[in-house]
């Protein structure tokens, strides 16, 4: 068996802090500079660890003759409607989401293969037309899938959504809403008068009700494991026959008959009937 010699093991302990000195100076600029090696594979890294992957799609655009539906139904994810006059078309942005966890190398991305969706503007008997977009998934492990809906439209009318493991945000609709989502908040908010039936259903998630002044309502509140918290100060609230108390509340809004229905289980339900109702933050 061959062994280093003192003198050949002196050479290379000399020679050793010079390798590495020349080493550093050589790839101080250029691709292999260490500082950017070293970014570039721990994000790489960390993107394989932590079993998160994200894609988006390309926007889609509509032009409307005038306010439209909009009708979602979707495996699973967050959805915004923003109604804005500012804006000159319809656009829908779609996120595709996997969130497999740590270790699980690259199945996230493979799994964001097997989402798709579609969307399509019908005309209406008069000058609402209705946006029905639907979300799929055909691929293994479900529940570890979001797909993130952003709809951004001039005027909004009626709004129905399904959805589950996702918020849903509605500003500045006209019409009815019926939203029916799991593990996520809801939240309508609108400068307009609501006047229309209201349904919104969660689970284990918050729900904020924002309206202005001039809007009306039959309330059947409850909730399980949860606070009913109000600010009414742009008209009356009055208490109806039925059960009133911490996690119940039946209510008339002015002289409104249009039933509101509000419930979730784990979460807090706000009304708010305010002079600004999108003007809000994390306290309300």
């Amino acid at each position: 068996m061959r062994s280093f010699r003192p003198d050949c093991l002196s050479t290379v302990v000399l020679l050793l802090p010079m390798l590495l000195l020349g080493g550093v100076f050589s790839g101080c600029t250029g691709p292999n500079h260490p500082e950017r090696v070293a970014n570039t594979t721990s994000g790489a890294v960390r993107a394989k660890l932590s079993g998160i992957a994200r894609d988006h799609d390309d926007l889609v655009q509509y032009r409307s003759r005038g306010p439209i539906d909009v009708v979602v139904d979707s495996f699973g994810g967050d959805v915004v409607l923003v109604a804005d006059p500012d804006f000159d078309v319809t656009s829908i942005q779609l996120i595709r989401e996997a969130h497999h966890g740590y270790l699980r190398g690259f199945e996230p991305e493979e799994a964001l293969k097997y989402l798709s969706w579609n969307s399509r503007l019908d005309p209406g008997p008069g000058p609402v037309e209705t946006l029905s977009i639907e979300t799929t998934y055909t691929g293994p492990e479900p529940w570890y899938m979001r797909a993130h809906l952003r709809i951004q439209t001039p005027q909004l009318d009626r709004v129905r959504v399904r959805t589950t493991r996702g918020r849903v945000y509605v500003r500045n609709n006209t019409g009815p809403v019926d939203v029916e989502t799991n593990l996520g908040d809801v939240i309508i908010a609108t400068n307009h008068p609501q006047k229309d039936q209201m349904r919104i259903l969660v689970s284990e998630g918050d729900v904020d009700y924002r309206v202005p002044g001039g809007s009306t309502g039959l309330f059947d509140v409850a909730v399980v494991d949860g606070d009913i918290e109000m600010r009414i100060t742009e008209d009356q609230m009055r208490f109806t026959e039925g059960r009133n108390n911490e996690n119940a509340l039946n209510a008339r809004l002015g002289d409104g008959k249009n039933p509101v229905m509000l419930r979730t289980t784990e979460g807090t339900i706000r009304i708010a009937v305010v002079e600004y109702p999108l003007e809000f933050g994390p306290w309300r």
